[in-house]
């Protein structure tokens, strides 16, 4: 009887820690799963991304081998300077111009 007994508590024992093992294992997969999900929507993401940067880069090739970003990005800089290095800049006076000025002024009241 003694033997039956011991033999019954290891069954239950071993059942018990059975349980929890797979109840564990249980939680780590289902967590595994949602990280997996959430690698698959980023790689989606950057597979659209990559989809739209390779259309832009052909555009991009298509437009330097016509020639037209060449004349756009020399117009840029051409515009860049003619709106800027042709306004004449203002001279600066030095304190003495200033109080000469200013005393001409109060000679003239």
């Amino acid at each position: 009887m003694n033997e039956i007994l011991h033999a019954n508590i290891f069954f239950v024992i071993a059942s018990i820690g059975t349980v929890i093992f797979l109840v564990l294992v249980s939680i780590i997969l289902f967590h595994a799963i949602k990280i997996i999900k959430s690698v698959r929507r980023i790689i989606e993401k950057i597979e659209a991304g990559s989809e739209i940067l390779a259309s832009d880069v052909s555009n991009f090739r298509s437009q330097i081998i016509n020639g037209g970003f060449l004349s756009r990005f020399l117009g840029l800089f051409i515009d860049y300077a003619g709106r800027f290095g042709s306004q004449e800049k203002p001279k600066r006076r030095n304190s003495a111009q200033t109080k000469k000025s200013k005393s001409k002024d109060d000679e003239d009241e």
